[in-house]
């Protein structure tokens, strides 16, 4: 058995052009209603939770892979958005990650592990946010995984036992990171023909360099043809989307995997069972 749980998973999409109807409000303001967006979420993901079991929650990072110019560029700060989230919940995120981009979560995952106290170890509580707040062409489409999809993913995970190669983090070593990256989840997961590998999406060329290297793993579908390619979200939305149109009826263990574009990698293995809490909200656009 997996030392970890899938205890909740959500997904809330968000139009890929966020101010359609509306003139580009400042970014503070459109950070506020993304951040009302992570709140609410935040409630679905733990409305589960007894009090007692959220006090164990010790962190809430928030992971992104484009989320970074409104805090370089001064538009916002970081301390004062994690500010209104903390008065608004104390289960809210309270530490923003980049570095790592679509991986992040993994290395998140990882430093609470390390450094969480042993008595508030025993869920962990991750989002990932993506939305194009400056309506830039180069993350609505880019050559290297083609059509974009935003939103905003939460996960909470619960610890059963000492994590041991449950967790994986690692970065590239050659200059091919992708087939690097398929390489070794196909090691890891080598032998484990219970578990069911979730992968990012990609357009089909790069599916059909999956399909060569992972030719023998069990894995679940591509969806960037439904989705686009969801950043450190996608492994996640896909466990969801596969729950939802099968719900599980017993334990089934998958290999949550995010590759970045820089290199980083992460991989979770997690199981889902019938009592995961599985929320897939409706497109939200700012209005």
């Amino acid at each position: 058995m997996s030392a970890l749980t899938l205890r909740s998973v959500a997904f809330q999409p968000i139009k890929a052009c966020l101010f359609e109807s509306v003139k580009r409000p400042a970014i503070s303001q459109s950070f506020d209603w993304v951040s009302g967006l992570i709140q609410a979420q935040t409630e679905q993901v733990l409305s589960q939770l007894t009090e007692a079991e959220k006090a164990q929650i010790e962190r809430h990072f928030l992971c992104s892979t484009m989320v970074e110019l409104p805090f370089t560029t001064g538009d916002i700060a970081w301390s004062e958005v994690a500010q209104k989230l903390t008065q608004q919940g104390l289960n809210n995120p309270d530490t923003y990650i980049n570095a790592y981009e679509c991986a992040s979560w993994g290395y998140s995952l990882r430093h609470y592990l390390n450094y969480a106290k042993p008595e508030q170890s025993r869920f962990l509580l991750v989002s990932i946010l993506d939305a194009n707040f400056y309506d830039l062409t180069f993350w609505r489409y880019n050559e290297n995984w083609h059509e974009s999809g935003f939103g905003v993913t939460t996960i909470l995970l619960e610890v059963t036992k000492e994590v041991t190669n449950e967790l994986i983090t690692q970065c590239a070593l050659t200059h091919n990171s992708m087939a690097e990256f398929a390489t070794v989840v196909r090691r890891t997961v080598t032998g484990k023909e219970d578990v069911c590998l979730a992968l990012p999406f990609f357009p089909e060329h790069i599916q059909e360099m999956f399909n060569k290297l992972l030719a023998k793993q069990w894995r679940l579908p591509d969806l960037h043809h439904r989705w686009g390619h969801c950043f450190g979200s996608d492994p996640w939305l896909s466990i969801l989307c596969h729950s939802l149109e099968n719900p599980p009826l017993e334990d089934q263990k998958y290999m949550a995997a995010s590759l970045a574009l820089n290199g980083y990698f992460a991989m979770a293995e997690v199981v889902v069972n019938q009592h995961t809490q599985l929320i897939l909200n409706e497109e939200a656009a700012y209005v």
